[in-house]
């Protein structure tokens, strides 16, 4: 197997499990939101990528000693920036329906993490075929990902529609939440002197990488602890956490899902050389897209859809798999 063709397979992979990694949230029994999301931000963005650069990264952690503050900031600012993006995800879904909501976060979140990567360190070669390949899977993406939300939309009954007054400030809030979902990628697209670090100290090429995640997911802890910590002190719901079974293995495997999947996606960029952090983020995001969409079609959500939704929720679909086949083909 081809380096490109794993590293394909790598994003394509990491994408189903990111995809599917909230399933587990809807068999949750007794806890309330801020319960779960403890649980789930500790194992996936402490515990978990300690872990794995602990067993895979020689002197982990003491190779940071060997990095600048300097070096060392932009991808921890780049986390803060994710994690806010998460809290302010959940606002916008709430006010403007989880169709519209999803489509604007993940759609701006994907265009700004394939497209900033991309003109800050591939200008040079802006007008190369894998460019304007990628460029032209983006554009696809952007309007996949659009019709996917109207069909959602579309799907709605009457009465589930938002009112006028949340419209403003829910879009916003997405907007917001859009731009900076983009920062996990530009945490790690802006991380190389980690990486760097980790190789001069012995990782191997392939798993240096992991070297980025620990410090870039320090910063997206903050934002999620300090909200989820409002919301338990808010609700009075410390108690619930007494209750371990089955909600805090559920919360558990949620959080290792997610974790993994980010790990399998930094792995992959590095097999797919030039344009890893651009084109990998695509077809990662990309999967993502698709596979919640399938888990949709799946559990039954669009049994009583009119024939109208259901048409343009298939063009969607179908605009998606050209456009990461696109991805796919810009990293030859």
């Amino acid at each position: 197997m081809s380096s490109n063709t794993l590293g394909i397979g790598l994003s394509l992979l990491g994408g189903v499990l990111v995809g599917n990694c909230m399933l587990p949230l809807r068999r949750i029994r007794t806890w309330p939101w801020e319960c779960s999301w403890l649980i789930f931000s500790i194992v996936s963005l402490v515990v978990v990528p300690c872990a794995l650069a602990w067993l895979t990264l020689p002197h982990w952690p003491a190779l940071y000693l060997s990095v600048s503050a300097s070096e060392m900031l932009p991808p921890f600012l780049f986390g803060i920036g994710w994690g806010i993006a998460q809290v302010l995800f959940g606002l916008a879904v709430v006010r403007l329906g989880m169709a519209l909501g999803f489509t604007l976060v993940v759609g701006l979140g994907t265009v700004f993490g394939t497209l900033i990567p991309f003109f800050a360190r591939h200008e040079a070669s802006l007008m190369s075929r894998d460019s304007l390949m990628l460029l032209s899977g983006c554009i696809l993406m952007i309007f996949g990902v659009g019709l996917s939300g109207w069909a959602g939309k579309l799907r709605e009954a009457p009465g589930q529609m938002q009112k006028e007054k949340n419209y403003g400030g829910g879009l916003l809030i997405a907007v917001i939440s859009g731009v900076l979902s983009s920062m996990l990628n530009l945490s790690f697209s802006f991380g190389q002197p980690l990486t760097q670090a980790a190789l001069r100290h012995g990782a191997t090429p392939s798993l240096a990488v992991l070297a980025v995640w620990p410090v870039a997911l320090a910063g997206g802890l903050l934002p999620n602890l300090a909200y989820t910590l409002y919301l338990l002190g808010r609700n009075r719901s410390w108690n619930k956490l007494r209750s371990v079974y089955p909600d805090f293995f559920l919360s558990l495997l949620m959080g290792l899902l997610w974790i993994f999947a980010v790990a399998i996606y930094g792995l992959a960029t590095y097999q797919l050389g030039r344009l890893g952090d651009s084109a990998g983020w695509a077809i990662y995001q990309i999967t993502m897209v698709l596979t919640a969409c399938a888990a949709g079609v799946l559990s039954g959500e669009w049994k009583k859809a009119s024939k109208h939704s259901i048409g343009v929720f298939s063009l969607g679909i179908l605009t998606l798999a050209v456009a990461i086949t696109m991805a796919a083909s810009s990293t030859h």
